[in-house]
């Protein structure tokens, strides 16, 4: 497909040389002291890869579990009851576990203290980053927030001295972190960090991406994620020197396609374990006895093909509450214990599977891969992009976004009659999910009676986080009643989006949220809004709507303190529309 943007001019004029930010952390990493974890040395291996080698060759089943608490004392905490529970199950406890640190972790230390406060735990001290891998003998990775942002460099460096031999998450390279836009800065220290991961390859050093945290997370394509994944290959291992991973899995809910896109990503990445197989997040709902059901076949499914095929992954059961709140600890370690006991039931059913089904469809997806990646690289070059620097491959993939991406390298057939423009080799889950619910809601409002009074209104949308297809669902939900939508896109900070609402003279402001950030991010917003002189702009918010409070151990609902700061909490989207209609701007409640 020809290429009708010029990628090179998405590369800033003033980008310094990638392979010189590479080779300063190779220098680093090659100097680095590194003390074994508790996890290593009663295994006797010399990193996670060595022994996830091992264990692969040897049919012994590894799991991993996330994990990430209030602050790292809870969390800390947490590690050693359900290390604890495990023994008195009598299961083996979990082998691995991701540190879910908050996104003040992605940020330099000196920037830290005084960013907002969100849902997670911050490594402060030394100290912190010891127990960290010494707290118990279960092995950690350090992954979200942790590599991508512009405290890359610091945390890489913290990590690998304390005994952590996986790192993650490449995909977040393309987040926005807190109050952080400048992103040759970030650009700079992430490659640095991945420099430092390639000096202590030879100590068995792994750079994990997880690719729903990325790009990826939102493609149509399943046949995207697997070129995308070479992509990230190609800037990880080729151009830096890093042994790479590849984690997935949490946006799929059927069992069949995860299985084929399991196998197809173990294809592209000559067969290195993945850090971890990430549970389904998406197939969940609100009856959390019934969610059992979805886990218990999701993990029985991972562990079949891992088994079958001597992967050596290790799966993530996802506590059946996770779609309410942050999980508790009881609830991780009962789920682990879960895990343990489906390991049991893998040899039984390996048998009745129709094993060339799934390898049929991991074939296309392989095939449809690779398309993918051709096409990035052949539309890289002939822009006059230089291939062997990877800080320019970042920046023009970063720039182009999930959707530029995914339409000018994609490898399904140019069809408009599909989202975003091609006919897809393997739907992904999220999508069919997504549009499925949004012409539900579009055929729900069309039998309503239309509301003049929402035609032509300004409505700002936006998220907190990373999680586009929540917004995706109010912007294209609300266009279709008529609403003037300015859609401001995700991982936004308070004060833009006033801004934005000024600009645009918005009557109302609508934000979806999934961090943990819900009171605070809208107090902020309620005060920037009166700073502005625009205080009785209508404010909307819809998501995860709780907090970490003192004196409470899990995450607490904050409908009421946002009702008391004038902040409206719609139940669903359909609730949203009728409040818009009814309400013209006013002067919000004190």
């Amino acid at each position: 497909m020809p290429v009708d943007v010029d990628l090179s001019s998405l590369i800033p004029d003033d980008l310094p040389d990638g392979r010189d930010a590479v080779r300063e952390g190779v220098e680093l990493g090659r100097k680095l002291e590194r003390a074994p974890s508790m996890y290593l040395e009663e295994k006797g291996f010399g990193s996670e890869l060595e022994y996830r080698l091992h264990a692969r060759e040897n049919g012994i089943p590894c799991t991993c579990m996330n994990l990430g608490l209030a602050t790292w004392p809870e969390t800390r905490e947490a590690l050693g009851l359900i290390y604890e529970d495990a023994l008195r199950r009598g299961v083996r406890p979990p082998d691995r576990f991701n540190l879910l640190a908050e996104r003040r972790m992605g940020l330099p230390k000196h920037l830290r203290a005084d960013a907002p406060q969100e849902t997670g735990p911050v490594l402060w001290t030394e100290q912190d980053w010891w127990e960290l891998t010494h707290t118990v003998p279960i092995q950690a990775e350090a992954a979200d927030n942790c590599i991508g942002g512009p405290g890359s460099l610091d945390n890489v460096l913290d990590a690998l001295a304390v005994g952590v031999t996986y790192v993650g998450v490449f995909s977040q390279y393309t987040w926005r972190w807190p109050y952080w836009d400048d992103e040759v800065a970030q650009a700079m220290s992430f490659l640095k960090a991945v420099g430092v991961l390639a000096g202590a390859r030879d100590g068995g050093v792994c750079f994990d991406t997880y690719l729903e945290d990325g790009y990826p997370g939102v493609f149509h394509d399943y046949a995207s994620y697997v070129g995308w994944a070479m992509l990230e290959r190609f800037i990880a291992r080729e151009l830096c020197g890093a042994e790479f991973s590849i984690s997935w899995g949490g946006l799929t809910a059927n069992p069949i396609t995860k299985s084929a896109m399991t196998l197809a990503l173990n294809d592209v990445n000559e067969r290195v374990p993945c850090a971890f197989l990430q549970g389904d997040t998406i197939g969940n709902g609100p009856d959390t006895e019934a969610n059992y059901a979805v886990m218990s076949t999701d993990v029985l499914f991972m562990k079949l093909v891992d088994s079958h095929y001597k992967l050596g992954g290790a799966p993530i059961a996802v506590p059946v509450t996770e779609m309410q709140r942050i999980p508790t600890w009881q609830e991780v370690a009962t789920v682990q214990a879960v895990s343990r006991r489906l390991e049991g039931y893998a040899p039984l059913v390996a048998p009745t599977i129709d094993w060339s089904h799934i390898e049929g469809m991991r074939d296309r997806l392989v095939e449809g891969g690779r398309r993918f990646y051709e096409n990035a690289i052949r539309a890289l070059t002939e822009s006059g992009v230089d291939m062997q620097d990877p800080a320019r491959l970042l920046f023009v993939l970063k720039r182009l976004g999930a959707e530029g991406c995914e339409s000018l390298f994609g490898a399904g057939e140019v069809d408009s009659t599909y989202p975003g423009g091609r006919r897809p080799i393997m739907q992904t889950d999220l999508v069919r999910q997504t549009m499925e619910e949004r012409a539900r809601l579009v055929e729900a409002l069309a039998k309503r009676e239309a509301d003049p009074r929402l035609r032509g209104r300004k409505v700002v949308v936006s998220s907190t986080d990373v999680h586009e297809f929540a917004e995706f669902l109010l912007v294209s939900t609300l266009e279709a009643v008529g609403t003037d939508v300015i859609d401001f896109g995700i991982n936004r900070d308070p004060e833009d989006i006033v801004k934005v609402a000024l600009e645009t003279n918005a009557e109302a402001v609508v934000v979806t949220t999934h961090n943990g950030v819900a009171r605070s991010f809208a107090t902020k917003l309620r005060e920037e809004l009166d700073r502005a002189g625009i205080g009785d702009t209508r404010v909307y918010m819809g998501g995860v709507l709780n907090e970490d409070i003192d004196g409470s151990d899990i995450p607490v609902d904050v409908r009421e303190d946002l009702a008391r700061i004038g902040v409206s909490t719609p139940a669903d989207i359909e609730q949203l529309i009728d409040e818009l209609g009814r309400h013209d701007r006013q002067t919000a409640t004190a």
